[in-house]
């Protein structure tokens, strides 16, 4: 599905002390997810057009469906493209409504440029909610702690060392 033009968008950038391939695992492994995404692994193929989903604690069990969607584009430790969908649990619409996430890695010396463009369809709430956070935001910080080493649990304290 094409972004409707009338959509919003946010991009987010960190460097990131870590190779790419660290700051990749924090965004497509399942154990990365599990960081940085309130427990839920990743799963799929990764094949452009192949189903992607993320599962994890929640009130249907250790394996409840958060989000969905379909790879359209993925380069290990360069770029990831996806169209995500909440799971039908959490909005009724949830085929109309969607965010085109594109990761972009970039290596700079001995570190990574991370770039995250969310792109939200027309009346998407997860737009508002975001652009309430921006430009911070706590997932690219996750995924920045994920990638180079450090943890911080819930109440923002290091767990490291």
């Amino acid at each position: 599905m094409a972004v409707n033009p009338s959509s919003s968008s946010l991009t987010y950038e960190v460097l990131i002390a870590a190779p790419p391939e660290r700051v990749w695992a924090a965004i497509a492994t399942s154990e990365g997810t599990r960081a940085t995404l309130f427990g839920s692994s990743i799963e799929s193929t990764f094949e452009p057009g192949a189903r992607v989903e993320f599962r994890g604690p929640g009130p249907d069990g250790d394996r409840t469906l958060h989000v969905y969607g379909f790879v359209k584009q993925y380069e290990p430790n360069r770029v990831f493209s996806y169209e995500q969908h909440p799971a039908p649990a959490y909005n009724e619409q949830h085929e109309s409504v969607f965010c085109d996430m594109t990761y972009q890695l970039t290596p700079i010396g001995d570190r990574t440029k991370l770039e995250l463009t969310c792109a939200w369809s027309e009346g998407n709430p997860g737009y508002e909610h975001a652009k309430q956070e921006y430009p911070a935001s706590s997932y690219m910080d996750a995924i920045r702690n994920f990638a180079e080493g450090t943890s911080v649990d819930p109440d923002g304290r290091d767990t490291a060392g």
